[in-house]
């Protein structure tokens, strides 16, 4: 009876580490296409200088390739990571936050303006985020028509959809997250106002 012998190198790890940052670095560069609907782990393959079969191994299916560039992007955008809001007091500093680390890179642009797949993996990398933002807006206690109003136009500015325009009209990036959340600020005051 033969055994195998499970070996662990670190060296093979990186080496695995860099493969799969190469294959997610492919994805990216596709999705430089905001036409493009759909990741292509061949063009993937053949970028990075490794089989599909490698490709694969990584990541099996259109799911996990989405979910893996989400969190890819999420490290770039957010390498502090992202403290989810806690309340309703608690939305001008989040938006602040998010956005001040959002539009330290350009990759918010295009994060911002893709269709297709971009919308896919930009749904799933967010959905806690603004599942959080909702349950803020509620615990406000105003009346059903205003919190969907409220709900609708904080989730509208929750991305960089929302600050890139700003910069497109003049105003300086600094100021941007700045803006956003006093503009929060100023729905939450009304929110309460109606409850």
């Amino acid at each position: 009876m033969s055994v195998t012998r499970r070996y662990d190198s670190p060296k093979r790890q990186a080496q695995a580490e860099a493969t799969r940052q190469a294959i997610l670095a492919a994805f990216a560069e596709q999705m430089s296409d905001p036409d493009r609907d759909r990741l292509s782990p061949s063009e993937a393959a053949q970028r990075v200088g490794v089989s599909l079969r490698t490709v694969h191994a990584h990541f099996p299916n259109e799911a996990s390739q989405i979910a893996a560039l989400g969190a890819w992007f999420d490290n770039i955008l957010y390498p502090e990571g992202v403290e989810l809001v806690t309340g309703p007091d608690d939305l001008p500093r989040y938006y602040r936050d998010i956005h001040r680390m959002a539009l330290r890179h350009p990759v918010s642009r295009a994060l911002a303006s893709g269709k297709g797949v971009w919308r896919q993996m930009r749904a799933t990398r967010r959905s806690a985020r603004l599942e959080a933002i909702r349950n803020a807006v509620k615990v406000v206690g105003a009346p059903p028509r205003a919190t969907a109003d409220a709900t609708a136009m904080l989730l509208s500015l929750s991305g960089a959809d929302a600050s890139w325009p700003m910069h497109d009209h003049g105003l300086p990036l600094r100021r941007i997250p700045d803006v956003i959340a006093n503009t929060v600020a100023l729905i939450v005051k009304q929110l309460r106002e109606k409850a």
